[in-house]
């Protein structure tokens, strides 16, 4: 069912293609509130043609890039996390097959040296060595251990001195450097499931009290067994990837950077905009991926990692001296309005949901120089409410937009993924989404 309201503008349904869908490179990182592959197919079929230039200033874990690929779209993607630029690039890229394979049969033999016996772990689920003997062991064997801020709260000291192996394993082995990024991924995707922390909540990162109740009842945590499993998902998903590749396929690129300003090298003309932006106040990135982003090295240091916090969009708690807080506050009607009202019953969420509005106006006037009349930017968001009250999402982004795009469509489809539905503290609502199709004046 579809309709025109007084305002011209179309509503309906997305109509998402049948199943099942190729898996490709998906699946070999869990990444949190993750564009839905067919919701992208369906967004590329109807609002592209093939070798259209199609990019994401949003990119994440890089599903526009992977579904652009197969359908013979150029892919281009822009993050600001950097755990989100690494996972892209390495899903986007195109491997020589038999390099993958013999590197992995290679890893697995000499992590068999290094694996624990399995009495042993099953001893670790209720002991652990100390934080001095973890330390001890990695100065003999000349580990690097991540800065990572109150380690031991986050990891079993065994457990660090495993994956510290596993990597300096990966680190030195005799490969090409876009082979050794993807084990890297492979690494990465076992941290989270290594760790103390609970996999389950999108939102950031905690140890919570059902992790502490299994952690006393006993859990088993064996970072070779783990990496064993990711790295058979990573094969398959390399040989997926690379059979669906089409003639003439030309790799996406990602870039690291800040959407609201743009880094240089970015192209200056694109086809079309196809993005899943940050929810406001929903999923807080920066604090998701601080485990893996330490133990890659992407981030070095606390001080390091504190430099990237003001780029993020969407995140909770903006400190009163942030920049985009500081400068002028110049939002359409609507976004007034919701933001006195929420001001008044909340002040600091009132703060991030002005930093939200200003943040998102900045990138759609980024985006507006490189897009020519009449072509598409489309954001696929969720609801979100405000004690009871729905903010209409579809307005909000119209007005953030105004000076740029016109809105032309609004669709939505359900979300079945569990691992994407969730609610937050702001009652976001993630089980449904809408598809919200701006034209460029």
């Amino acid at each position: 069912m579809s309709a025109k309201r007084g305002d011209g503008v179309h509503r309906g349904a997305l109509e998402l293609p049948a199943g099942p869908f190729p898996r490709l490179t998906h699946y070999i990182f869990r990444y949190p509130a993750k564009f839905h592959p067919p919701v992208v197919t369906a967004i590329l079929k109807k609002y592209t043609r093939e070798g259209d230039v199609v990019l994401d200033p949003f990119v994440g874990s890089g599903t526009l890039l992977i579904e652009a690929a197969v359908s013979g779209r150029i892919g281009l993607g822009l993050d600001i996390d950097p755990l989100a630029v690494a996972v892209a690039r390495a899903k986007a890229n195109k491997y020589n097959r038999t390099k993958v394979r013999r590197a992995v049969d290679t890893l697995l033999r000499q992590l068999d040296t290094l694996e624990r016996p399995a009495g042993e772990y099953e001893r670790f689920m209720h002991h652990d060595i100390t934080p001095e003997q973890a330390e001890k062991v990695a100065a003999q064997e000349g580990l690097l251990l991540p800065a990572i801020p109150n380690l031991q709260h986050w990891f079993r000291s065994y457990v660090v001195v495993d994956l510290a192996r596993i990597l300096a394993t990966i680190e030195q082995l005799a490969i090409d450097r876009r082979t050794r990024d993807l084990l890297r991924i492979a690494f990465a995707s076992i941290i989270r499931n290594s760790s103390n922390a609970d996999p389950v909540p999108v939102s950031g990162l905690e140890y919570t009290s059902h992790m502490k109740q299994r952690d006393a009842a006993g859990r088993l945590i064996n970072p070779f067994a783990l990496l064993r499993i990711g790295l058979k998902k990573m094969i398959g998903a390399v040989d997926e990837w690379g059979s669906a590749l089409p003639e003439g396929f030309v790799e996406p690129r990602v870039w690291a950077g800040d959407a609201k300003k743009f880094p240089r090298g970015l192209p200056q003309s694109v086809d079309a905009v196809i993005t899943s932006p940050p929810y406001h106040n929903a999923v807080d990135y920066y604090r998701r991926h601080q485990l893996e982003m330490f133990w890659l090295g992407l981030t070095v240091s606390q001080l390091d990692r504190l430099q990237l916090l003001p780029n993020y969009i969407g995140r909770p708690n903006i400190a009163a001296k942030d920049p985009l807080l500081q400068g002028p506050w110049k939002p359409g009607p609507l976004a007034a309005k919701w933001e006195e009202r929420i001001r008044a019953e909340h002040p600091k969420r009132a703060g991030d949901f002005r930093h939200y509005v200003t943040a998102m106006s900045k990138v759609f006037a980024q985006l507006a120089p490189r897009m020519e009349p009449g072509s598409p930017a489309v954001f696929v968001v969720g609801k979100s409410q405000w004690n009871g009250d729905v903010i209409p999402t579809e307005r909000l982004f119209t007005e953030m937009a105004m000076e740029q795009f016109t809105l032309d469509e609004v669709l939505s489809y359900p979300i079945k993924n569990r691992y994407m539905s969730y609610t937050r503290h702001n009652q976001a609502s993630i089980d449904r989404e809408y598809v919200v199709v701006l034209r460029r004046h």
